[in-house]
């Protein structure tokens, strides 16, 4: 195992599932039993590995866990013991866990009291507060808990994220100012496409570190410049669609660069066609349907090696053809759509549908959007393919705005455990004040096995996030 793997990676799911096994061992059994020992041997020997360098924080923070400040990676074989502890912390609520250097030196009679302190907070009105003040009277001063996602651990955990957001925030904007300037450069003559393809990489990162948040970004609309922000959306969609059926990092380069550039042939038709309100004429149509292969010519035309040119050029071609090779450009010359161009199509079709466009009284929720999409699978997409992406997207996509089965109104934020796609990961939105509405708690959804079935939360609907006056990026973005 290599020196050079972060902590989460070396060692994380092992440490979260030897404290749910030496957790669940304690709940059943009683001291003297031999699993009991063993699950208690376990778990101080990866508390020595872990702590070697210092004190560790397992923090949970917006259904997902952070070790060492770091977001525990998704692992499938993983998922079921997550959602066990997320519950499992959930219901206590406790919001982290601190242990401490001295943990090393701790007896296995000591360790196994804290596992039947921590299980047994569930009983007391104010769990976490009680495991506190219990663990202080007992002596376990090596362990810390902390009840608040605002407490250090939260922060150190926070700051890892805020990192990451505004390195996504920045790298969303720096690709549509690229489009645009690339745009207008094409327009006159020969343009490079050296910070497209910077752009791109950074892209296929931050998808790589966190799928949902460039996911959320995608929910970014700006009639303005609608053109711009619609390429910058298809190329986050289309290659978390390519990371999620396992493309390599050089095939997701080439298909962000693909989505970025997959309208530039708009720069030949006019201004009063695109922004159109109602049904094009003939004419217009003729104009629109246009726009692929000027957007060919215009690729042709990049400074840029040929090899990438050849690679980047099928996509942008392809995007409005259908399976069968019916749609627009009409061509003799091709029998079967490429795979960057099958992706392209989906990633497309779903952005376009998703916005208020000119032509159309109302967009569509995302759910909505899905199921559009779902009814024309095989005509319109590659069926293997439009299944593919409605699974990356859940039942009820990132960013969209749902109604609970209590009445509340909440924000899809992630599906931590991405086996279940049916059960989110929520940020409820509370009135503020004049009808402006802020960030309440969040609930994973999946996370309640414990609970009645009656007192259990789901999704009733899809809401229209611009029916309520809400802009879902905002929340992916920070903003206030």
């Amino acid at each position: 195992m290599s020196d050079q793997q972060t902590l989460p990676v070396r060692f994380g799911h092992d440490f979260l599932r030897s404290l749910y096994h030496m957790i669940h061992t304690a709940r059943i059994y009683r001291d003297n039993n031999q699993l009991v020992g063993k699950s208690v041997h376990s778990f101080q020997s990866i508390l020595n590995e872990i702590t070697v360098a210092g004190d560790i924080g397992l923090v949970l923070w917006r259904g997902r866990f952070h070790i060492g400040g770091e977001r525990l990676p998704y692992r499938r074989d993983g998922a079921g013991v997550v959602s066990a502890m997320v519950e499992f912390f959930s219901r206590r609520r406790i919001g982290g866990i601190r242990f401490l250097q001295a943990s090393r030196n701790a007896s296995s009679e000591d360790i196994l009291l804290f596992a039947r302190l921590f299980t047994g907070a569930l009983q007391e009105r104010d769990p976490s507060g009680w495991l506190d003040r219990k663990l202080r009277e007992v002596g376990l001063v090596w362990v810390q808990v902390s009840p608040k996602l605002d407490d250090d651990q939260a922060e150190e955990a926070a700051s890892h994220e805020e990192k990451l957001y505004e390195k996504a925030r920045n790298t969303y904007f720096h690709a549509v100012e690229t489009v645009m300037d690339v745009a207008r450069k094409a327009s006159k003559g020969m343009v490079g496409v050296r910070k497209a393809r910077r752009l791109a990489q950074n892209i296929v990162d931050l998808i790589r570190e966190d799928k949902a948040l460039m996911i959320g970004l995608a929910t970014i609309k700006d009639y303005d410049d609608y053109t711009y922000t619609h390429s910058v959306n298809v190329s986050l969609l289309a290659t978390c669609l390519g990371r999620h059926i396992g493309l390599s990092d050089v095939s997701l380069e080439y298909l962000s660069v693909c989505g970025l550039l997959h309208d530039l042939g708009k720069i030949g038709v006019s201004k009063e066609v695109l922004l159109k309100q109602g049904a094009l004429s003939e004419s217009e149509w003729e104009q629109m349907r246009a726009h692929p292969l000027i957007g060919v010519r215009q690729i042709l035309m990049l400074n840029a090696p040929e090899a990438l040119r050849s690679r980047i050029i099928l996509g942008p071609f392809e995007h409005h053809l259908n399976p069968d090779m019916t749609g627009y450009p009409r061509t003799v010359f091709m029998d079967r759509l490429s795979l960057l161009g099958k992706i392209l199509r989906i990633a497309d079709v779903y952005e376009a549908l998703t916005a208020q466009r000119a032509y159309r009284p109302h967009s569509y929720t995302p759910d909505e959007a899905l199921r559009k999409m779902w009814q024309e699978a095989g005509i319109h997409f590659d069926r293997i393919l439009l299944k593919r992406f409605i699974d990356m997207m859940g039942i009820f996509p990132v960013g969209s705005v749902v109604e609970l089965s209590d009445g509340r109104i909440a924000l899809v934020m992630d599906y931590p455990d991405e086996s279940e796609r049916s059960m989110p990961l929520v940020m409820c939105l509370v009135d503020q004040g004049g009808g402006e509405l802020g960030r309440g708690e969040d609930i994973y959804l999946a996370g309640q096995a414990m609970k009645a079935s009656t007192e259990r939360l789901n999704i009733v609907r899809g809401l229209s996030p611009e029916g309520l006056g809400i802009n879902p990026a905002q929340y992916f973005l920070h903003e206030k």
